[in-house]
């Protein structure tokens, strides 16, 4: 796994708002990746008893999705809660504590549709340009099957309280908010499998539709900077940690919400 990051690589998430990193995990770590992310959806969907695919749903059409599988996987938890991946998003946000806010398993099926252009942290339960997602590839992610496309520099300039709505066919509904960025040429990200791609949580971003007859997977780990406050939205919080929370409360719970790494500890 690479562990470590060029000062230009800091400096080009900062001012464009991703990073792709390329060769992430090695071929010995992204085959225990890829099974462990079908050990943990299929333990999903066995427990839960619900699957998203078939639905008329336009949302559920974009892709099968699973959140907080560590929390019935271990091997998931392994993965995701790794503190060089977490000293990895620290570094790039720029902030001294990193928190598990939840993992999202992601798989564009065949045919499956675009994802229309949102911004992730305004659907979050706290508000940060820190905030900061690192989406790995289980395999390859191409202009043909869905790779992403982002909006460089968007992250400076959105809104906490735009989100884009990702259950419409309109791909483009976010641009009617900012109509400024409809100049702004999208950069789309073909990846490898086992590449990593860093996320701003404020950065506008989209994925187009799986022209083929091969599913796409990722595994993504949503991070939270240590210190971040409660704004009211539980969205993807337990609910036993939502229902204590005031607006302003710092958003902390080490048994739901991990405190990955601190800047400064013994092995850093």
């Amino acid at each position: 796994m690479k562990t470590e990051l060029s000062a230009p690589q800091v400096e080009f998430y900062r001012e464009n708002g991703f990073l792709v990193v390329g060769d992430l995990l090695d071929g010995e770590e992204l085959e225990r990746w890829r099974a462990a992310l079908a050990d943990g959806m299929a333990r999903h969907f066995r427990i839960s008893g619900r699957h998203n695919q078939g639905r008329d749903d336009h949302y559920e059409g974009v892709f099968v999705q699973c959140v907080n599988l560590w929390k019935t996987s271990e091997e998931i938890k392994a993965l995701v809660t790794d503190r060089r991946l977490g000293r990895l998003a620290a570094m790039l946000a720029g902030v001294d504590g990193i928190r598990l806010y939840h993992d999202h398993a992601l798989v564009k099926e065949p045919w499956a549709h675009p994802t229309n252009w949102h911004v992730d942290n305004a659907m979050d339960p706290f508000h940060s340009r820190q905030s900061i997602m690192l989406w790995v590839a289980l395999d390859d992610a191409t202009l043909q099957n869905g790779c992403m496309y982002f909006l460089p520099g968007t992250h400076k300039r959105s809104r906490f309280d735009v989100t884009g709505n990702l259950n419409e066919a309109k791909i483009d509904g976010l641009l009617e908010e900012y109509p400024e960025w409809r100049e702004i040429e999208p950069a789309a990200a073909e990846v490898k499998a086992g590449d990593g791609v860093f996320i701003n949580g404020m950065i506008a971003h989209a994925a187009g539709p799986n022209m083929t007859t091969h599913p796409r997977r990722a595994l993504s780990i949503l991070f939270m900077p240590e210190g971040a406050l409660y704004n009211g939205r539980p969205a993807a919080l337990p609910a036993e940690v939502a229902e204590h929370l005031r607006v302003g409360d710092v958003v902390a719970d080490d048994k739901h919400l991990p405190l990955i790494y601190v800047k400064g500890s013994f092995d850093d």
